[in-house]
């Protein structure tokens, strides 16, 4: 491999190294006629990087084609390009584009019949909810009312004392109050069976053991009970059973005190039968009236066995099943009245989603064509098509013309804001990590050339530009922007420059010209004059900009170093015996990489 020493890159500008060469020029009677030479200077070294732009405003107003025809719309009229739009102008509405609105005038005639269906099925499914939520109120309200009764019903017939303990012992409402909280209960589970996404997870849990429906039920709770423990404790209530048990035992009572009394006068008549102080037929009267009696008696006796033995049980049970059957029926009726309603919900929500979806289509169409008339919206200069248009943007779309078809979302004029400006950079990969937000930055605009302006770094890429390495994909330069401080009213959006971003400023350093350090395997080394001579001197650099670089060691101020490598130089001389370029991580790494 070769041992050529590799002169360092960066950008070095042959203008540059010749007033450098002029300004450090040395001339020596035998060793440097035919050199340039450089004086090692030592003083303040400003660390820039250079790199041009084009100006534009970093804020503007932006107006786009919003007109959705596939073909296109026509451009009728246009302000012309650079024309200064004046306070009065945005008070007065003037025009300043003008678009073909025939195609947008169709779709809203054409839209408007099918708008006028939608917004009557929308106020019909409305009506509709509003009916069905009413009348299922009013049917749930009348089975809880049903249900209300029937415990009334049962209550009354047995006793509200011993209703409470029969319906207790069954875990049944009671009252007012745990009729509601089984109401409340109830619905929440009927609530729950409509959540479709439980039903999903329940349908495929592997673990649901649930059967499909047979018509076979359990038998009423009401069956369970021993209605006749309430007579024999003595536990019912004033109820009608209560009532009805006291009335056959008071007629049983009655007949038996009768039977007593035809008893007795049975056995007086008999008395005087014997002596013949009545006939016999009055004496048989007598023994009728007795059967009689007696008959009473047993009718009412077996009258209080039969009611206390089945008509007191069935007919307490029949009042039991018909609460239960109304608890029942309530569930049904609100889970009937939450489907329908469900229903009606559903269908009001998709007219209502129809409706809108047709609202705002309408409200966008009639936006479309009010687009079509673009006034002035604050003052500055017109300027045609987008605020970021290049060239892989511009030919997709037409050029800005009257009489230009525009796509939709294709930028027509753009009002740049003058008070914000900027340049807009291309930083080099070799310089982007020196390069951060807030750094600050001298720009100057080729057209005023003799005016320099001062602005600082306000974005910096992350990636680098795809475009720009389209056709070079060995190119990988970052946007970035540098804004610039205040309002110049003779700048202008596109106007080309050159910025110098300040990265850093070194004070009292000893510096060289860029093209006088040359590398070797890695050792940095200049040519020291040493009287008539020139010697390689090992040298650790520093920091550098396009001009000049720092030395950190081997030179002193006022050393002449040649700015070119000396006729007939031969590396393959050199002893071996070079100082490593001992370079700071911090301030050569960039130099390293360029070298």
């Amino acid at each position: 491999m070769s041992r050529k020493p590799i002169l360092i890159t960066g950008v070095i500008i042959a203008t540059i190294g010749g007033v450098i060469a002029i300004k450090g020029l040395r001339n020596d009677s035998q060793a440097s006629s035919s050199l340039p030479e450089f004086e090692v200077k030592r003083g303040d070294l400003t660390i820039e990087v250079m790199e041009g732009g084009n100006i534009h405003a970093l804020q503007s107003l932006e107006i786009k084609n919003e007109v959705k025809i596939t073909a296109g719309t026509k451009v009728l009229e246009i302000i012309d390009e650079g024309y200064l739009i004046t306070p009065e102008d945005v008070d007065n509405r003037k025009v300043l584009v003008r678009l073909d609105a025939s195609g947008i005038e169709e779709m809203i005639v054409d839209h408007d019949v099918e708008f006028q269906q939608t917004e009557s099925g929308y106020a019909e499914a409305k009506q509709g909810l509003e009916i069905e939520e009413s009348e299922s109120l009013s049917s749930v309200k009348l089975v809880r009312q049903s249900l209300r009764f029937a415990m009334l019903d049962f209550q009354k017939f047995v006793g509200e004392k011993a209703a409470r303990e029969v319906l207790q012992s069954l875990s049944l409402p009671y009252d007012a109050e745990t009729i509601a909280a089984y109401e409340t209960e109830a619905t929440e589970l009927i609530m729950k069976s409509f959540d479709t996404q439980s039903l999903l997870t329940e349908e495929s849990d592997p673990t649901n053991d649930s059967t499909p429906f047979t018509g076979d039920g359990a038998d009423s709770r009401a069956s369970e009970v021993d209605f006749a423990i309430l007579l024999k404790s003595d536990r019912l209530g004033a109820g009608e059973a209560e009532q009805t048990m006291r009335r056959l035992k008071d007629e049983a009572l009655v007949a038996q005190t009768e039977l007593a009394v035809v008893t007795e006068s049975v056995a007086g008549a008999k008395r005087l039968h014997e002596r013949e102080f009545i006939t016999r037929q009055t004496l048989d009267n007598e023994m009728v009236g007795l059967e009689k009696a007696k008959l009473s008696l047993q009718t009412k006796e077996t009258e209080l066995g039969l009611f206390r033995d089945y008509e007191f049980p069935k007919e307490a049970e029949k009042y039991l099943s018909i609460f239960e059957e109304a608890l029942l029926e309530l569930i049904r009726e609100k889970r009937e009245a939450i489907a329908t309603v469900a229903r009606a919900q559903a269908k009001y929500r998709s007219a209502k989603r129809r409706y809108e979806l047709e609202l705002k289509k309408r409200e966008d169409l009639q936006a479309q064509l009010e687009s079509c008339v673009i006034y002035a919206q604050k003052p500055g200069l017109v300027a045609y098509g987008g605020a970021n248009d290049n060239y892989y943007t511009s030919r997709y779309y037409d050029a800005i013309s009257e009489g230009a078809t525009l796509k939709l979302g294709q930028p027509i004029i753009t009002i740049p804001d003058m008070s914000r400006l900027g340049v807009d950079v291309a930083i080099h990969e070799s310089h982007i990590k020196k390069i951060e937000i807030g750094q600050r930055a001298v720009i100057t605009a080729e057209a005023v050339s003799d005016k320099t302006l001062e602005g600082k770094v306000s974005k910096v890429a992350v990636l680098p530009d795809s475009n720009a390495s389209r056709y070079n994909p060995s190119l990988k330069v970052y946007p970035s922007t540098v804004e610039i401080d205040g309002t110049q009213n003779f700048l202008k959006p596109g106007m080309t420059a050159k910025v110098k971003i300040i990265v850093d400023e070194l004070k009292d350093v000893l510096y060289i010209p860029v093209q006088s350090v040359f590398v070797e395997k890695d050792n940095r080394f200049v040519f020291l004059r040493d009287g008539n001579t020139y010697r390689r001197q090992a040298v650790t650099i520093g920091n550098y900009n396009d001009e000049f670089i720092e030395v950190i060691e081997g030179l002193s101020e006022g050393d002449a170093v040649a700015l070119r490598m000396p006729d007939g130089y031969d590396p393959l001389k050199e002893t071996d015996d070079l100082v490593p370029a001992n370079v700071a991580e911090a301030k050569s790494t960039d130099a390293d990489k360029e070298a």
